[in-house]
């Protein structure tokens, strides 16, 4: 199973990836990103425009 991770201590908070998300599975909240789960397909479009690699598709396992 995939899932979207943030890693949030090398965010920049420019919140270019929010655009970018086709299903509008991200959102900032003050300086938070959040991310719906359940709207994400983890199609990877953000991780791309992210410019310093904050945002990730991981494999995990069902016990994570």
């Amino acid at each position: 199973m995939k899932k979207l991770v943030h890693d949030k201590s090398k965010c920049l908070k420019c919140a270019g990836c929010v655009g970018l998300c086709p299903q509008m599975a991200l959102d900032m909240y003050g300086l938070d990103l959040q991310i719906d789960h359940e709207k994400c397909t983890r199609c990877g479009l953000c991780t791309r425009g992210c410019p310093v690699g904050a945002l990730q598709v991981v494999e995990v396992n069902d016990a994570q």
